[in-house]
Parts: structure tokens; sequence; C-alpha cells
């Protein structure tokens, strides 16, 4: 049986990025979004570029940013066709808005016309001073890359969001599909999960945009595996920060039996999550999709 309390892993947002920067290395995370940034956001940029004259201010905003590797670039690919960019970033961690604020500082020519806005916050403290102080900001872009997961209502946020957005404004969320190993995972041990904040997916999303009458796009990532064999060494820091990731719990290791860790472990490395290599070498499926959303006001 594991411990009354098991501690979410964005209780701890310090924690969570050291969790979250040994997934990205062994996903290749960045390189991926990179790849898909640098072949799908083009066609969004023009979707932009149809709605807005060229000498305008475009207004972003990015939520759960971390570091800020895949929202600045997409803020300067949107600067590239308009004469400025207000990129408004929300993200918790204090380590990672540090890492933001080195990136924009190494690279001034790059986010020349860019101005950036950082925040120490989730979206729901965010929306909370927002709301004390009686602004309603609307934004043209909004990009969300796996960060809906931590919101407190999903219907809500979907409906704030999309609120948000200026007629012809264009909303990007990147959430891990409803097929992927991540899902199944999930799915399998939802007693790990922060009541507050219950997992989600692609299906999800798909539920709310139709229940609201709003259109979408799904865009499937083509597949994606990561390897995990780490987790399977006990000695490993990397393993178990990676299984405190993939689980979303801080210290899993220490938090439950040893029974109970091991079948967390044996479902990780079964074919319902992963594909096994002859040479030892587990892959985890981390599967995700793209929705887009453009508002358009009848």
């Amino acid at each position: 049986m594991e411990h009354a309390k098991l501690k979410p892993l964005m209780d701890d947002p310090d924690y969570y990025t050291k969790t979250f920067h040994v997934f990205a290395k062994r996903s290749e995370n960045i390189e991926i979004l990179a790849k898909w940034e640098d072949k799908f956001l083009p066609g969004v940029v023009e979707r932009l570029v149809e709605r807005l004259p060229s000498d305008s201010t475009v207004r972003m905003l990015g939520i759960g940013s971390g570091s800020g590797e895949v929202d600045s670039s997409m803020a300067a690919m949107i600067r590239a066709r308009f004469k400025a960019v207000h990129n408004t970033v929300i993200e918790p961690a204090a380590s990672q808005l540090d890492m933001y604020r080195k990136l924009i500082a190494d690279g001034k020519e790059q986010f020349a016309g860019i101005d950036f806005e950082l925040h120490q916050d989730t979206l729901d403290e965010y929306r909370r001073k927002l709301s004390e102080t009686g602004v309603h900001p609307k934004y043209h872009f909004i990009c969300a890359i796996h960060s809906v997961y931590y919101v407190d209502d999903l219907i809500d946020t979907i409906r704030y969001l999309h609120d948000c957005l200026e007629d012809g404004g264009m909303l990007l969320i990147v959430i891990i599909s409803d097929t992927s190993g991540t899902w199944r995972f999930w799915q399998r041990y939802t007693r790990f999960q922060d009541k507050n904040s219950p997992y989600m997916c692609t299906r999800d999303l798909r539920d709310v945009f139709n229940a609201n009458g709003i259109p979408f796009t799904v865009i499937r990532q083509p597949s994606h595996f990561i390897d995990i064999t780490s987790c399977f060494d006990h000695d490993s820091e990397e393993g178990n920060l990676l299984v405190d990731f993939l689980s979303q719990v801080c210290d899993l290791r220490g938090s439950v039996t040893q029974e109970v860790h091991q079948e967390v472990l044996d479902y990780l490395g079964s074919a319902e999550c992963s594909e096994r290599k002859d040479d030892g070498t587990v892959l985890f499926n981390d599967d995700w999709d793209a929705i887009i959303v453009q508002k358009f006001v009848m």
C-alpha cells in the first residue's frame, strides 16, 4: 500500500524542472518540437498573416514555457513576418525562468523586436491576478506545450483561452495522444494522480472543443520513443528521476512499497507502454498531438 499522501510533482516546481530536464534529454523533446515547428508552424504564421497587417505588434502568450527554447523560437518565427512581438510568458518554476532570461540575453540579435514579459505563475495564479486588476488581455497567438495537464479546470481553461484570442487568433496546445504509452500508464495508475489535476490526453481536449462548438485541427506527431532503460537500474539517479516524471510523483520509489514500485517498473517496460530491443534497451512510447484552433468572431 502507498503512503497516505503522495506528493504531486507540480507541488515542487524546481524538482519538476530537475525531472523534466532528464526526460527532455532522454526524449530529445526540444529537438523533436523544434523539427515540428519548422514543418508546421509556418502554416500557423501564414494564417496570422492573412488576418493582420505586417506592421502589427503580435501579442503572444506562452503557458508553462519552461526554459524558453521552443516558445522563443516561435516568437522569432512570428516576428520575421510582423513589425514586433510582445510575448507574455507564464512559468511557475523560478529555475526555468532564470534559464529563459539567459536565453533572451544570449540571443539579443535573434530576438530583436520581441518584448518578453516573464511571470513566475501557473496559469490559474496569473488569471487570478488579472481578475483582481480587472484587466482582460487579448492575444493573437497562445501556445500551451505539455502544460494543460496542470490546470485546475480544463473546461473552464479552454473557454478562457478561447475568449482571450483576438478575432483570427490562433491557439496551439500540445498534449499526449490517447494511444501513447504515457496515457496507458497514467490510466493504469490513476491512484497516483493529484485529484485537483486529473490526467488528460487528446481525447479530453477533443471532447471539450466539441462540447463548446469550437472547431479545431489535430496534427498527430509520428511515433516517438524515448530510452527509459535507466529506469530499471535501481542505482541510477537518472532512472529514478525519469520514473518520477512519468508518474508525476515526487520520489515515487521512496513513497510506495517495493512491491508497488516493482509493479510500476514492470508495467512501464511492458508491451502496453514500451518496446524492448534485443540488446536490452527499453523504448517508451511518448506519442503526442498538436491541436490548433483559430478563432473567428461571427
